[in-house]
């Protein structure tokens, strides 16, 4: 079988075919579609003109000009005095209202913002000669048209208050000042989130029910969906728009937070900004228990410096404008200081006399099999000394790499903590955005937007050449990562009434955290078999380096990280378009999305153990008494034997790991103006959510809970979709009510429900995607499970002789479509039929403004129907054990491996069995 290797290629599977492919839809959707979908890029302008006993003037000339642009929209006032402009670009508006008879009406500063409704009202009075009546415009507070709650973040907010991230500064801090927001917080390592994108909680539900776009993109991790791919250069952001509740039927793929980012554009004006922040440990206190008698008493250094700038203006005045950024952010840390324990220079040549304690070592190699009979360990006669002809080759490798840490080690009373590590970590972080406006003609208006973000971070290894735990916590070594985001968008006008808007968006993230790839080290300078093979499948070079050598005393040596090396080319696509068209009173829209997102990985972790270059485990029970506690110096003993009580390796079966899969959508909607001061919002939005699926026409792995036996799409005579059933999609209703009972005074309700978001990333790890060999002892009362070497392999006097190395089995045979799940295997699957959950979102809010204040309180709610949960599939009754689980009684046999179900949870029914 031929698989790509993710190291060495710049993965985009056929991302030209893909880009391609989604522009010639979102043309198709531009031509065939009556309702089409563009997720809020545009703001709405709107009012009701009279004459001045109050009654409704028709067929008034309405323009606004964007004062930023020179770009003017023209329509009319309907019969009802009602004039709409439905997809204005964000900015400040001259709004023009001209009418035979009347003095032109001229209101300046009329602010536009994204997803919101502007109203601006005019009262016309009676002219015998061309009249101007100028007016400038009220800040206007209050939300009078919209039911949704929401909050919308200027730049002037998001540049001048406080919005420090770990790495420089991040609009997302300023989840904290919204509404229904738990603080929000970072997650993840920084190779695997360089970003350091934040998320919260929102409503009480999940944080993976948040969505995110720039300029209409899906800003998206597919992976770790709580997390953005992009985070963009605050001075870049013109506005945020975050809806929490009540949403529009235009807004999907959320059920906690919808936020949609404005990236700034160009005007006819060159404008530009520059900056700089810098941060260092002396604007930091020092750590409470830090004092002048620690051992290490003053502040790590942490040089932190991000600088950057903005420019842009016109290419041609009223035609054609720009915008660009860069910013970089960098990190200089002294990380640590952290503590091990490490052997002392006479415990690295075997000498474990005149140790703390008096420990006593035991001889592998003397009595039997049941622990009877067994001698104290001895050299030429000494006791608790082991010849050096008896240490592992590999342990004795493995020492000469440590010898440069163990010289640095200082005394203590145990022997243990006795060292401290420290080494200076980097983080570089380059971004920059460009966007292109582009006025065509009076009708149409298109946009273009380029975004980038390359990083690079560096997390060296505690113990030099013998690597151990990474210093600062995350991934050992470097980590590169490229992040690219492109977004274009179009408007048309067919007619005042009837206009039409586009949008295509592509994120492209690549990371990966890839250290000491350059041998195999396990084969090649440990000799310790089966520690780099890669078995049949993948690039050989991914399963490179030194295997991990794990002490419970919290040492560990080699590369015992089960998570590196780790290689992600993620993507998503999202293509779509909408119609607006007016008729009288009613504002209706509609729309239809396309969302896709893929994942192409290499990472085969399973649990916390195994590594793709091998890990042993050394607990000290080869060299005590059966029943006996070793200690630390037990488990050195057995390491410099080569007696390992655990070994372990993961092999990615497939590499890349891909998943795909996709989301559609369609709304309509309308927005009635029911009497001059009462809006409606009333719609409908169906969503659906296939099942995922895997690259080269196969399936995920699902296990059929009914059988037992995995399945595998598009091999033998299983479908692609595993014949998974996940329903035909849901209708999703939206409503919303605004009255304006004074010009002070509005009140609003609303309700709607949201669809549970959650993608199908779980199935990533599902069997055997990732297939491991984990042999263990179970317990300090027994013999070594495998020699490094072999040198000591024969033990308890002969009765036994130890496999050597990692022992690796057969792959499994994928031809047929199904095979049987290993009963000491773990998986995740989906109970059939699947229905996925939904939210409710209800509001009930009053709106007063009194002399500049407003003051908005009310009700908000969201209660979530059927969570997605991960529920443990072979629950038992207590005593009973993995006998009496719910699926080992079903099946008629004892499952030992932790099998994760994906449920829609019915609290009060749990899911059954067949």
């Amino acid at each position: 079988m031929t698989r790509r290797n993710l190291a060495s290629e710049n993965y985009a599977p056929s991302t030209t075919y893909k880009l391609a492919v989604c522009a010639i839809l979102g043309l198709l959707c531009l031509v065939i579609s009556s309702a089409a979908w563009g997720q809020v890029l545009y703001g709405t302008l709107t009012g009701n003109v009279t004459d001045p006993s109050g009654a409704v003037v028709p067929n008034c000339k309405v323009e606004a000009l964007n004062t930023q642009t020179g770009v003017t929209r023209s329509t009319t006032t309907d019969a009802n005095g009602v004039y709409r402009f439905s997809d204005l670009q964000q900015g400040n508006y001259k709004v023009s209202i001209s009418s035979t008879g009347f003095a032109t009406v001229a209101v300046d500063n009329v602010a536009v913002t994204v997803n919101n409704i502007k109203r601006a009202d005019a009262q016309l009075t009676v002219a015998q000669t061309q009249t101007v009546v100028q007016v400038n415009a009220e800040q206007q507070t209050l939300q009078t048209d919209k039911a949704d709650v929401h909050t919308d973040l200027t730049n002037r907010e998001i540049e001048n208050l406080p919005i420090a991230g770990s790495q420089g500064r991040n609009f997302q801090t300023l989840l904290r000042i919204i509404p229904g927001a738990a603080l929000p917080a970072e997650t993840n390592s920084l190779a695997g989130n360089p970003q350091r994108s934040i998320f919260a909680n929102v409503n009480g539900q999940s944080q993976t029910a948040n969505n995110t776009r720039i300029d209409g993109a899906q800003d998206i991790y597919p992976w770790l969906p709580s997390n953005v791919a992009y985070v963009p250069p605050a001075d870049a952001i013109e506005t945020v728009n975050v809806v929490t509740n009540s949403f529009d039927a235009e807004q999907g793929q959320a059920g906690g937070a919808a936020m949609n980012v404005q990236v700034k554009s160009g005007t006819n004006s060159f404008h530009g900004t520059a900056h700089w922040f810098h941060f260092d440990q002396n604007f930091a206190a020092r750590d409470y228990f830090q004092t002048n008698t620690t051992r290490f008493p003053h502040k790590n250094r942490n040089n932190q410096n991000q600088f950057g700038g903005t420019f842009g203006g016109p290419i041609k005045k009223d035609k054609l404008f720009f915008f660009v950024d860069y910013e970089r952010t960098t990190q200089r840390q002294l990380a640590g200081p952290d503590t091990r324990t490490l052997p002392t220079a006479a415990m690295a040549t075997g000498d474990f006399r005149n140790l703390p304690g008096n420990p006593t070592i035991y001889d592998p190699a003397s009595g039997d099999a049941t622990g009877a009979g067994t001698q104290q360990i001895s050299c030429n006669g000494v006791l608790n000394v082991i010849c050096p002809n008896r240490i592992d080759p590999a342990a004795t490798a493995m020492i000469k790499l440590l010898q440069p840490s163990i010289a640095k080690e200082f005394a203590t009373s145990t022997l243990t903590n006795n060292f401290v590590g420290s080494s200076t970590a980097l983080f570089n972080r380059d971004s920059a955005d460009g966007k292109i406006n582009y006025v065509v003609s009076d009708k149409t208006n298109v946009f273009g937007r380029y975004s980038f973000s390359k990083t690079l971070v560096f997390d060296p290894p505690l113990l030099g050449d013998a690597v151990g735990d990474p210093t600062n916590g995350g991934q050992l070594g470097n980590a590169p990562g490229l992040v690219q985001s492109v977004g274009l968008g179009a408007t048309h006008t067919f007619s005042p009434n009837m206009l039409l808007d586009w949008n295509f968006g592509f994120t492209r993230l690549r990371l990966g955290s890839t250290f000491d790839l350059t041998s195999a080290k396990g084969l090649n300078d440990l000799k310790i078999p089966g520690t780099n093979d890669a078995g049949t499948l993948g690039d050989p070079s991914l399963y490179f380096g030194l295997p991990g050598f794990i002490f419970p005393v919290g040492l560990n040596l080699g590369n015992a990280q089960p998570a590196n090396p780790f290689v992600f080319r993620d993507g998503s696509y999202v293509t779509g378009a909408n119609l607006s068209w007016t008729r009288g009173r009613h504002g209706f829209r509609g729309g239809i999305e396309w969302n896709h997102s893929q994942m192409n990985h290499f990472q085969p972790q399973v649990g916390t153990f195994n590594t793709p270059r091998g890990a042993f485990d050394f607990n000290g029970s080869s060299t005590s008494l059966f029943g006996g506690t070793p200690t630390w110096f037990n488990q050195w003993a057995d390491f410099m034997l080569g007696l390992s009580d655990r070994s372990g390796k993961a092999i990615a079966l497939q590499n890349p790991n891909a998943l795909r899969w996709s989301q559609w959508a369609w709304y309509l909607r309308d927005q009635w103006q029911v009497t001059p001061n009462l809006t409606a919002t009333l719609g409908v939005r169906w969503e659906a959510y296939p099942f995922g699926y895997s690259d080269n026409g196969k399936g995920l792995r699902y296990l059929d809970l009914k059988t037992g036996n995995v399945l595998i799409g598009g091999y033998g005579n299983i479908p692609r979709d595993d014949g998974v059933d996940v329903g035909s999609g849901q209708f999703l209703p939206r409503v919303g009510f605004a009255y304006r009972l004074t010009s002070s005074t509005v009140v609003r309700t609303g309700y709607g429900i949201n669809a549970d978001s959650n993608n199908w990333r779980d199935f990533r790890n599902a069997y055997p995607a990732n297939v491991f060999v984990d042999n263990i002892t179970g317990n300090s009362n027994a013999i070594a499970v495998t020699s490094l070497t072999g040198l000591n392999a024969s033990v308890a006097s002969g009765a036994k002789t130890l496999p050597t190395g990692v022992v690796l089995t057969p792959l499994p045979n994928l031809s047929s479509g199904v095979i049987p799940l290993p009963l000491n295997v773990g998986t995740t699957t989906i109970p059939q039929p699947f229905r996925r959950g939904y939210i409710h979102n209800f509001n009930f809010m009053l709106e007063q403004e009194w002399k500049g204040f407003v003051l908005n309180t009310g009700y908000v709610g969201a209660r979530g129907i059927r969570p997605l949960v991960q529920l443990n599939m072979n629950a038992s009754p207590v005593g009973t054990g993995n006998a009496g689980g719910l699926l080992s009684q079903a099946l008629g046999k004892t499952i030992t491996g932790g099998i994760t179900g994906l449920v829609s949870a019915w609290l009060n029914n749990p899911p059954a069995f067949p």
